[in-house]
């Protein structure tokens, strides 16, 4: 869909659309501010897109004028003209392709001081939606609406930016990963993170573990970790079978037949560099999405001994492809120990619910939440700077 695309979606007798959007001003209510958009459904050029999702938005951030936050994350403009909501650099979008994205900044301007802009930035949102409908597709990308309230007092609004500012994560190349993995290993660099590190060492009981580890690009700093404790704690036997998943499939499935080796990876041995070399191997010929369940069924079925005893290492920014699996791993009775990786000020809920789910726990670089599937309906759980509560069967941040 190319940059017309929301004329179309504005006039063409086939779009149909309900969308809620409230901006509320900070000086008017203290409190969150929340997007619904309640069903978005459009139909042009024949393509048909149905969306049911909530995003939180923080309170309205007013500032003189904006400047993006500094922050490990790689950053891209999408300008809009003041009083516009078309993206000017659409084709500059592809460098997103395959990204995570961890944060969207809307920023605009009070000029004419005071106006209405409620509508301008509904458009805009739509706009946003059509052409990085991924900014969409889960609770912990970061969400805020910026007000810039300095084109009145100093005049020149073209000094100011108008649009979004998307924060992703950006894909090493596997030379990148190769090189940063080895240095941490061999002791040439310290870990960039000690999420792993900090969850083995808490969690002393874990012995001869079946662990089903993500190693997409973006996992690389907690593949070396654990590449680093398996080599520097061989003794401890920590860990018995390792299987890494990175898979190119969207399709997974629960692994019942013939075992599909696909984006999947194996190995039981003590040998590190047995087990470093086969993590390579699994990083270099994989690809981007998260086939979590479908790497535990392979395992649970590879390894049915060692079931109980499931590690899964996730990624926070990213959900699963197939969560639909849940209800084949609950069948077979599997707690799913979960150690989330990446989380900084925001927990994925989703992981909260798998080990609600399977009756596991989840596990980050500060905290452990045990007995998860204890966690009754309608109470609150504080996990983090967060605090979640049990609707339906689901974690959902409060």
């Amino acid at each position: 869909m190319n940059i017309s695309a929301v004329n179309v979606l504005f006039l063409s007798i086939h779009c149909y659309f309900f969308f809620t959007l409230s901006f509320i001003d900070m000086k008017t209510s203290p409190t969150l501010m929340v997007i619904i958009l309640v069903i978005l459904g459009y139909s042009a050029a024949n393509a048909q897109v149905q969306v049911k999702e909530r995003i939180r938005f923080k309170d309205t951030v007013i500032v003189q004028k904006y400047a993006p936050e500094e922050n490990e994350f790689s950053l891209m403009h999408l300008k809009m003209a003041p009083g516009d909501f078309r993206i000017q650099n659409v084709k500059e979008l592809s460098i997103l392709r395959g990204k995570a994205i961890t944060g969207v900044d809307l920023v605009y301007s009070d000029y004419p001081e005071g106006e209405d802009f409620t509508e301008l930035n509904r458009k805009r949102v739509l706009e946003l939606h059509i052409h990085v409908p991924e900014a969409f597709n889960t609770s912990v990308i970061k969400w805020q609406i910026v007000k810039q309230t300095g084109v009145a007092q100093t005049g020149g609004i073209q000094n100011y930016f108008h649009g979004f500012v998307i924060y992703y994560r950006p894909m090493p190349t596997f030379q990148e990963e190769n090189k940063a993995i080895s240095d941490v290993v061999e002791g040439i660099k310290p870990p960039s993170d000690s999420t792993l590190l900090k969850v083995f060492d808490r969690q002393k009981s874990w012995r001869n573990m079946l662990v089903v580890t993500d190693v997409t690009g973006s996992m690389s700093p907690y593949t070396a970790q654990l590449l680093l404790w398996i080599k520097s704690n061989q003794a401890i036997k920590t860990f018995k079978q390792i299987v890494f998943f990175n898979d190119d499939e969207e399709e997974s499935n629960t692994q019942s037949g013939r075992l599909d080796t696909s984006g999947i990876w194996s190995i039981e041995s003590g040998n590190s560099k047995k087990v470093i070399d086969k993590a390579f191997e699994a990083m270099q010929k994989g690809s981007h999405y998260e086939n979590n369940l479908e790497a535990v069924c392979y395992a649970i079925k590879k390894y049915p001994e060692n079931k109980q005893n499931v590690i899964m290492i996730a990624d926070n920014w990213e959900n699963p492809c197939d969560m639909y699996l849940v209800e084949f791993l609950k069948k077979e009775k599997v707690p799913l120990r979960i150690i989330v990786c990446g989380v900084n000020d925001r927990m994925n809920p989703i992981y909260l619910d798998l080990a609600f789910a399977t009756g596991g726990s989840v596990h980050t670089m500060e905290d452990d939440l045990m007995d998860v599937a204890k966690i009754g309906e309608g109470k609150t759980v504080k996990f983090g700077k967060q605090k979640f509560k049990m609707t339906g069967g689901k974690f959902i941040q409060i």
